[in-house]
């Protein structure tokens, strides 16, 4: 009888040390970890500083490692900040990553290269409104007109920019504030015209409405197809009725997908950790932003630019077969 109490004592321990041994083999090897990670956004009035705060809060904390976040002037910077190693990880959208990959005026012929995606989110949208009483409803009736698309060299201006040359519009004055600025000065009646870009609602468009009148400048399907028979790396959207105040109809723009990248240099241990700690924290995000609802795992399959390796190995165990174009070179 104390033979068998022996043997099954000895059992319990082994058992307890494999179960050890195991989770020690499973947990991750933190000693190549940075202390801390810097997560680029761009403007604190866009999109992706309050996101990326939020994500670098909730993810940072379930990892176990301190996340700061910087405003950038745009999204365009985040790969050039990542590539010359003065930020880790941050914001960028399809196009932008898939342009400075392979070398853009706006890289000045540089291959952005150290870049690697992390997760795609959702929907990267154009938006462009006004005030009711401006009397502007067509992207037409802009010319004349004073628009702001944010700040120099942002996406949102470069595609603006780009609409206004494929489609002829002329307007009277371009400036470049970042989108609160803009929405003091179109409420004040010194602007016509704003516009921005990211995810549905976008923050800047919903402080606007609180307090004015606002309307959204729709593209015709004519000037969508014009528009992106130049610009092959964006696609068609409609702005969901009823994402705005007073907007009961959809709006059609254009768009792209907002992706997390991060340098390629982070161990994959430590990607693996961000990349599942963002979906296992979706519903606290979700309540930052509606965008992080509409995050799923099988969109990485959109990615432009090759996945991160410690990206792969989550997005693989999720059963998710990823094209060959975006997986890492081996």
């Amino acid at each position: 009888m104390k033979l068998t109490r022996v043997m099954a004592v000895l059992m319990v321990i082994a058992g307890s040390a494999t179960c050890a041994a195991a989770a020690l083999a499973q947990a991750p090897d933190k000693a190549k970890w940075p202390s801390r990670l810097t997560f680029v956004t761009g403007p604190t009035g866009g999109f992706g500083f309050p996101t990326g705060s939020a994500w670098a809060s909730a993810v940072g904390a379930e990892v176990g490692i301190s996340i700061s976040v910087e405003a950038t002037t745009g999204i365009q910077v985040n790969p050039l900040m990542i590539e010359d190693r003065k930020a880790d990880a941050g914001l960028s959208a399809g196009d932008t990553s898939l342009e400075s990959w392979n070398g853009a005026d706006w890289t000045k012929g540089r291959q952005i290269r150290a870049q690697r995606v992390l997760a795609v989110l959702d929907p990267w949208v154009m938006q462009i409104y006004t005030t009711r009483k401006a009397g502007i409803t067509t992207l037409s009736d802009i010319s004349g007109k004073s628009v702001n698309p944010s700040r120099r060299r942002s996406w949102t201006d470069n595609i603006l920019r780009d609409m206004v040359e494929t489609l002829g519009l002329k307007p009277g004055r371009i400036s470049n504030v970042g989108p609160n600025d803009a929405n003091t000065l179109l409420g004040d009646g010194r602007l016509d015209v704003a516009a921005v870009a990211g995810a549905i609602p976008h923050p800047a468009m919903s402080e606007f409405e609180v307090n004015h009148d606002m309307t959204l400048i729709p593209m015709s399907k004519v000037e969508q197809q014009k528009f992106l028979a130049r610009q092959k790396a964006l696609f068609a959207y409609d702005i969901p009725a009823n994402s705005y105040k007073g907007q009961t109809g959809p709006i059609p723009t254009v768009a792209s997908y907002n992706l997390y990248i991060v340098s390629k240099d982070l161990p994959d241990s430590l990607v693996y950790a961000l990349v599942k700690a963002t979906f296992a924290k979706k519903e606290q995000l979700s309540a930052a932003h509606k965008a992080f609802g509409r995050m799923e795992a099988k969109n990485i399959v959109y990615a432009t630019i090759p996945v991160h390796p410690g990206a792969v190995k989550f997005y693989e165990e999720q059963g998710i077969k990823l094209p060959d174009a975006i997986k890492p070179a081996k």
